[in-house]
């Protein structure tokens, strides 16, 4: 793993070609656009040791394995002539320079030796990546847990993990992500009579307030337990985190599963938050790696359907996203998992969570924030959830004063305090509406006076004032 941060010019760059074959960005191809010349001196200068701020393994294999899919993109997305003509004047040095993993990568080599058996399993998937193919579920299990590794060079694991998200993941190839960081039959068993894993996005909010603990206390005074999954902070977003607030609340954040399943099946808790570092260690040491392949890996999005528990009872998941497409792969997979309903909502910032405001609605080319759809039963739905439709007027999306843990914990200690305002209304409209997607309710308007009601009784606060209490 790298021990220096990207480098910056290296890394703009990839975030305009690491990119699909529809929204990749040439490199000069207009005025203002990064060159490439300054990309590959930056890259050169690195390989001579003659760096001030060295491209590490890994942005090289990003960046050379985008830059030989974009050979064969449509003319928007494919080679600007300023690239083409750049990489003419310049391929001399780069056979010179190249070390053989890169020039493999980039296609100026057609083998390169393995140093372990885990970068051969890499190395035989890039072959087919790197033809703009696609991997079957074992291919993709079997090199995604060998890139979790150390036996495996940094610049094969950037090549795999931005030549797949490229390519635009498979069916098979997201449930071999999904599978790969924590496998479906290590799934805790819990002695609960029902359990709902809310899954966020692990880089944070930046913007706006993140209710998920709140709801979940919410959620298990009204005796449906909880499971919430994250780490402390993510690239490339290094945003607001539930584990950044329950630090803030001074609570745990390092239970072991079974010390988590303890408090799912505690009555006066009744939810639980595991940190990726606990049910998932190799791929939390993985964050480097994250920080210099430029754009998001595959894994960001399946990480938020990871099923940690499951019960005898009914199993429900909720899947917050941003990007549209992946929620369709990742509602199969819990309908193929078992689960009882699960609901996709493209949320706040990717997240889960309900805008108090409903801009735009669906239509034929976008999915609006707020937009739901899942299954529950043999019932199946998508349908945009309007706040106004329950009682909440606005019109704006309120966002809080300042954007921190300290601060949105103590929001939320209000709110289940039973302090009225943007806050209450966001912890309520997420846990009733969510309840009433997931099949829990039948009446989304009764949802709501139950919420508001274990709020105000006290009970929401208790649920949670046990969670912070227990050792």
């Amino acid at each position: 793993m790298p021990l220096f941060d990207p480098n910056p010019l290296v890394l703009e760059a990839q975030a305009r070609v690491c990119t699909g074959p529809t929204q990749s960005r040439p490199l000069g191809n207009k005025f203002g656009d990064p060159q490439p010349q300054p990309v590959l001196d930056a890259i050169l200068n690195t390989l001579k040791n003659k760096a001030h701020h060295p491209v590490s393994d890994i942005q090289m294999g990003s960046f050379f394995a985008a830059m030989r899919l974009r050979r064969n993109y449509p003319p928007k997305t494919a080679w600007s002539q300023a690239e083409i003509n750049t990489f003419e004047q310049y391929t001399p040095l780069l056979q010179t320079h190249l070390s053989p993993d890169l020039q493999y990568i980039f296609g100026l080599k057609d083998h390169c030796p393995a140093e372990s058996l885990n970068e051969q399993t890499v190395i035989t998937a890039l072959k087919i990546i790197l033809a703009g193919e696609h991997l079957t579920y074992n291919q993709t299990r079997l090199m995604c847990e060998a890139i979790l590794t150390e036996s495996v060079r940094g610049s094969f694991k950037g090549a795999a993990l931005i030549g797949q998200r490229m390519n635009l993941e498979s069916y098979d190839e997201v449930r071999g992500y999904l599978h790969s960081t924590f496998a479906p039959e290590r799934a805790h068993t819990v002695q609960v009579n029902n359990l709902t894993h809310f899954g966020q996005p692990y880089n944070g909010s930046t913007r706006y307030f993140k209710p998920t603990i709140f709801v979940a206390a919410l959620r298990a005074a009204l005796g449906r337990p909880t499971v919430l999954h994250g780490v402390d902070a993510m690239p490339p977003k290094w945003g607001i985190t539930d584990e950044q607030i329950l630090n803030a609340l001074n609570a745990r954040t390092n239970l072991s599963l079974s010390e988590a399943a303890e408090r799912l099946e505690n009555p006066e808790i009744g939810f639980a938050y595991i940190s990726q570092r606990e049910y998932a260690p190799l791929a939390y040491a993985a964050r480097d790696l994250r920080a210099h392949i430029g754009k998001r890996p595959p894994w960001s999005a399946t990480e938020k359907a990871q099923q940690i528990f499951t019960c005898a009872g009914s199993n429900h998941i909720v899947i917050g996203y941003y990007h549209s497409g992946y929620e369709i792969p990742l509602l199969k997979i819990a309908r193929e998992t078992g689960f009882t309903s699960a609901v996709a909502i493209k949320g706040e910032e990717g997240t889960s969570h309900f805008s108090l405001r409903l801009g735009k609605p669906t239509d034929k080319t976008r999915n609006a924030i707020n937009f739901s759809q899942g299954f529950r039963a043999d019932q199946t739905y998508a349908c945009d959830i309007n706040p106004a439709t329950y009682g909440f007027h606005y019109t704006q999306n309120p966002r809080p004063k300042a954007v921190d843990a300290q601060t949105f914990a103590e929001l939320g200690l209000a709110a289940l305090s039973g302090e009225k305002g943007p806050v209450y209304d966001r912890i309520v409209l997420n846990a009733a509406l969510t309840d009433y997607l997931l099949g829990f309710t039948t009446d989304p308007h009764d949802a709501i006076r139950q919420t508001r009601e274990a709020i105000d009784n006290g009970r929401a606060l208790q649920h949670l004032r046990a969670y912070l209490s227990h050792t």
